[in-house]
């Protein structure tokens, strides 16, 4: 391509960003409906590659055979979710994918509905919503492998609105809107209950604002959260070591040092992942606007200050976490909740010294555009190219073959796999046929009516001599009193793999 057909080309793309920001700058809902094609498009991308699953989608597999107050370490808001929709549409690549890209479209909405309370003009609300896409976790990190995450990266733009509605027009909507988020929030990630505490101290600090926490209506948001988190506390209350320890555990290093180490090593952790929550937004923002970004960051309004009270006195109650849990590790996941409202307050604050960010929403369309790119290529990039680069993803597995070569023999009347994320794939392959995880087999599932041979356990081959005893556990079958057959071996190379890397299982039929 030559020098002008090169600049002609470029010209062409630039005025269709111009044409598309235009589109976008009426408000809102062409912004909903222009991200939900784009999800839309996400949801193909995933169907297109194998039917295999990732861990978090293979988790959502095997839980959604039965309804539960608590699955575990994450709250059950999630599982609730997706089982409504494998109830309704059966258990399917689809069906696992479509609640994922629901909630991540709703937070969108939903931050926008909240940025609209700020400010009403539809160019801003426009860039308020398309913001978000420079925040890695709520662009990058959705595409590869969340659920729980989601559920409270929606909650979390859901009571940014019911709490800017509140304090700018209140009435009962707005507080029943808050108890709505509140509610979800608790049962979606614990660590989404420092956000609305945070939030009463940020109000609290607002002599006008202040009178909001003394309306009777407060009633009415602690009614409706309270009756969210009902079904799920009395569980919680029963299984409270459950609940936290993997939690914990994922935030407490092996071999962690004590004292005031500790707690200067995960005061650093904090600080690294807020720098890797905002690093993108902050950096965007300070390019694309320069001098009078720099004049921004020292302007503000009621807005701005309620926004910084609630990140910072968040990130203190962090800080309390760490001092109190022996905490030594923060990734920026756990911060969603409190730094969601970063891309807002940046821009509230520019258009505190003059910035018309609305407007400049041409500006930033080729920006979004290559985020948008970007996070939509790796998963599938790495799936596709896993023979070239060997580096192989969980989508890889060659599950559907390993299902197509064991229906070949006969059919099982109920599957013991070893560990959630082969459960959570057998569970998909086998959709009509019970299947339990042999670590955590759930009491009363399935009903001892329903257990009966044959009876197919399977377990991922680590290299056990042959003959050697299987090493998945089968006492949840054990009351059956079948008979075992000799272990036997099963090995298939990977989907769009170099043939030569391999998955290998070993099964046995219990008849």
């Amino acid at each position: 391509m030559d020098r002008e057909s090169s600049a002609a080309f470029a010209r062409d793309e630039f005025e269709k960003t111009g044409r598309l920001a235009q589109v976008l700058s009426k408000g809102l809902w062409p912004t909903t409906l222009f991200l939900g094609a784009y999800f839309a498009l996400s949801i193909a991308v995933r169907l297109i590659l194998p039917n295999s699953l990732t861990l978090d989608e293979a988790e959502q597999s095997l839980f959604s055979q039965y309804w539960l107050a608590g699955y575990g370490p994450q709250p059950p808001f999630y599982n609730w979710v997706q089982n409504a929709f494998v109830r309704v549409m059966g258990i399917s690549l689809l069906s696992l994918t479509l609640p994922k890209f629901l909630m991540l479209l709703l937070c969108y909405a939903f931050f926008g509905m909240a940025a609209r309370e700020l400010d009403r003009r539809p160019a801003f609300v426009a860039m308020a919503v398309l913001s978000l896409l420079t925040l890695p976790q709520v662009s990058y990190m959705p595409q590869q492998d969340l659920t729980h995450t989601i559920a409270v990266l929606m909650a979390t733009a859901l009571f940014l609105y019911g709490l800017f509605r509140t304090l700018s027009r209140p009435d009962w909507q707005g507080y029943a809107i808050l108890g709505v988020a509140i509610g979800i929030g608790t049962i979606s990630k614990y660590n989404f209950v420092l956000l609305p505490a945070a939030t009463i101290i940020a109000v609290f600090c607002d002599r006008e604002w202040r009178a909001r926490l003394l309306d009777p209506r407060v009633l009415l948001t602690a009614a409706i959260s309270l009756a969210i988190v009902l079904p799920h506390a009395g569980w919680l209350l029963g299984n409270i070591d459950l609940a936290t320890n993997g939690t914990i555990g994922k935030m407490v290093e092996a071999n962690a040092p004590h004292g005031i180490i500790r707690v200067v090593r995960a005061s650093g952790s904090l600080i690294l992942a807020c720098i890797a929550f905002g690093a993108l937004a902050v950096v965007v923002f300070a390019v694309a606007f320069r001098k009078d970004f720099r004049r921004a960051l020292r302007a503000g309004d009621r807005w701005t200050l309620l926004l910084g009270r609630i990140m910072l006195v968040s990130l203190l109650g962090v800080v309390c976490v760490i001092l109190v849990t022996g905490t030594t590790k923060i990734t920026e996941r756990w911060l969603d909740p409190y730094l969601l409202p970063l891309p807002l307050y940046l821009l509230r604050k520019l258009e505190r010294v003059g910035v018309d960010t609305g407007g400049s929403l041409g500006r930033f369309m080729p920006v979004f555009a290559v985020i948008m790119l970007v996070t939509l290529v790796p998963l599938a990039g790495k799936t596709l190219t896993g023979g070239l680069t060997g580096s192989y993803s969980r989508i890889n597995y060659p599950f559907a073959s390993v299902a197509e070569t064991l229906k070949a023999g006969q059919r099982p009347a109920l599957i013991v796999a070893e560990g959630m994320h082969l459960a959570g794939n057998m569970r998909l392959q086998f959709p009509d046929v019970p299947v339990i995880s042999s670590g955590q087999p759930i009491a009363g599932f399935p009903p001892a009516a329903a257990m009966k041979g044959p009876v197919l356990a399977i377990w991922v081959g680590n290299g056990s001599a042959p003959g050697a005893p299987p090493s998945i556990d089968l006492s949840s079958v054990g009351a059956l009193g079948l008979t075992a057959s000799d272990p036997r071996s099963l090995s298939l190379p990977y989907e769009y793999g170099d043939g030569r890397t391999r998955l290998d299982l070993g099964y046995l039929w219990l008849r």
